[in-house]
């Protein structure tokens, strides 16, 4: 009961918030078309890996393409690591900042921004209901729901590569890691929905120690500590990003990417 007014709370900020900061904005017209990355998931969608796979499309086309993002610290440091140009803050403010600077912006995020209007949107979905305040956090998983957005151009079902829904799904994620099967190691991560990174590494390698933090959170002292046990530690590539040298250059430390295909 508790948890249901929560989420009814949070759906009637939600709404005020639609409704005002982030309402439309008239007369605004753009030159550069925006090509937004969304979900109803609150976090662990895999938006950041898919806006990754699709700059880069875009990229090997010869095409001008930059990145926007929130500054939390971790996506916006591991996008601009693979090499793409990242700029952070108020999307709405940066895509006029940025109109006709390049060829195309992508929003990593964003979908509750109406004043992207402009944006084409692709939702990300994992089979979430998002129907009903039970599916708003924090009762569910979802921070809108699908009657909230006629503006999604195009809803993509994804999956990892091991789950049986692989087989219908539009986006297939995969983990890379350069360790030996069967390995003991210690598995640490600070992601929303860490629970796939912990199932793609047990059917591979034996977690003798499983480290779950919150989203977003700072790896570093965990990670020093894991690798007093002397194992391999297996952290995601993006708690990875704001990890120090020292730890990065350790032998013990392997690093899992997280990738996406069509």
């Amino acid at each position: 009961m508790i948890t249901l007014l929560a989420s009814a709370l949070w759906r009637l900020g939600y709404l005020i918030d639609s409704k005002t900061r982030l309402s439309p904005k008239k007369n605004t017209c753009f030159a550069t078309p925006l090509l937004g990355i969304g979900s109803l998931l609150a976090g662990g969608a895999g938006k950041t890996p898919y806006a990754a796979f699709l700059a880069q499309k875009i990229k090997s086309k010869g095409h001008r393409v930059a990145i926007l993002c929130k500054n939390t610290g971790d996506e916006n440091l591991l996008l601009a690591k693979k090499g793409f140009d990242v700029f952070t803050g108020n999307r709405f403010e940066l895509c006029k900042k940025l109109d006709g600077k390049y060829d195309v912006l992508i929003s990593d995020d964003g979908l509750e921004d109406r004043r992207l209007s402009h944006a084409f949107w692709i939702c990300l979905t994992w089979g979430e209901r998002a129907e009903s305040l039970q599916d708003i956090i924090p009762h569910g998983n979802c921070r809108s729901l699908w009657k909230d957005h006629p503006e999604i151009g195009c809803v993509k079902k994804c999956a990892m590569e091991w789950e049986e829904s692989a087989k219908s799904a539009d986006i297939i994620f995969s983990m890379e890691l350069n360790l030996p099967k069967n390995s003991e190691i210690v598995a640490i991560a600070g992601i929303a929905r860490s629970q796939r990174f912990f199932d793609g590494l047990k059917r591979n390698y034996c977690i003798v120690k499983k480290i779950d933090c919150p989203d977003h959170f700072n790896i570093q002292k965990k990670t020093e500590q894991a690798l007093k046990l002397g194992l391999p530690v297996v952290i995601t590539e993006k708690n990875a990003v704001r990890l120090p040298e020292f730890i990065l250059s350790n032998k013990n430390v392997f690093i899992c990417k997280l990738n996406a295909s069509h």
